[in-house]
């Protein structure tokens, strides 16, 4: 096993605390090689006897890894290596097609659904959506996949006369590449990002540690009618996805956004 420098049993005043001393410590050991991508980082339990430390600040240290997207974590398999680039999905663009976005950085993208179903519209939702207070909508919630890897959960709500008609392909594909295939064309869109931690629920669709950090992109798009074909947002595991947008022309008085 790799060596490391021995860590202060108790963290001084002036310095930092002991469970970010020991993720650097393990960022340095990443970044220099001595993981490599996809190899399994020992258990908690050598960790701890290695640095002298209890499991749970271990546990801490490698929660820090984990944010910063340098190690990911599998239920009941332990904490590996990140071999992979975070998937960059435009914000400058609101019509970027997920599905298309995986396929063009080399990933297969997958959906699973579950569930879709018809609910009385929220107060929010209805002005979204431009409908009426209460009125009927459609809610579906799917986990998109990366090679297999949930990497984001997806919470959709459509117009009755959207969700009626295409039930049955909205729960088998991603949703604007799903609109357009049916005749829906999008030409327009609002995003919003933020960012949440994971809760309990979370962290069993998307396999991630408690309170790790989720980008929150919530969303509408109209339809070439003008009229809100669906709302929703998305939220993404920050080790997996980044949202970006590159500003151009700032020499101009009216600044251009453009994609990826």
């Amino acid at each position: 096993m790799p060596s490391y420098p021995m860590v202060p049993s108790e963290p001084c005043a002036d310095k930092q605390p002991l469970h970010i001393v020991i993720s650097e410590q393990l960022k340095q050991k990443i970044e220099a090689g001595h993981y490599e991508p996809g190899q399994r980082l020992p258990s908690e339990f050598d960790l701890g006897e290695l640095f002298g430390v209890s499991r749970t600040t271990i546990r801490k240290a490698i929660s820090n890894l984990i944010q910063q997207g340098l190690v990911s974590s599998q239920q009941g398999k332990g904490s590996f290596v990140s071999g992979h680039h975070k998937i960059s999905i435009s914000i400058s663009n609101p019509m970027t097609h997920f599905d298309v976005a995986l396929q063009e950085q080399g990933y297969v993208g997958q959906i699973q659904s579950l569930n879709f179903y018809r609910i009385q519209a929220s107060s929010e939702v209805a002005r979204t959506l431009s409908v009426s207070p209460a009125a009927i909508v459609y809610q579906q919630e799917k986990i998109i996949y990366a090679d297999h890897i949930p990497i984001a959960l997806e919470i959709d709500y459509f117009p009755e006369s959207i969700g009626a008609g295409l039930t049955d392909s909205l729960q088998q594909g991603f949703t604007y590449s799903t609109l357009k295939a049916n005749g829906i064309y999008l030409n327009a869109g609002k995003v919003n990002l933020g960012c949440i931690p994971a809760t309990y629920d979370l962290t069993k669709h998307l396999t991630i540690p408690l309170g790790m950090p989720l980008l929150v992109l919530d969303f509408v798009a109209y339809a070439d009618n003008s009229l809100p074909a669906v709302c929703g947002k998305v939220l993404s595991r920050s080790d997996w996805i980044c949202y970006t947008s590159e500003i151009t022309d700032l020499n101009s008085g009216d600044l251009r956004h453009t994609g990826l």
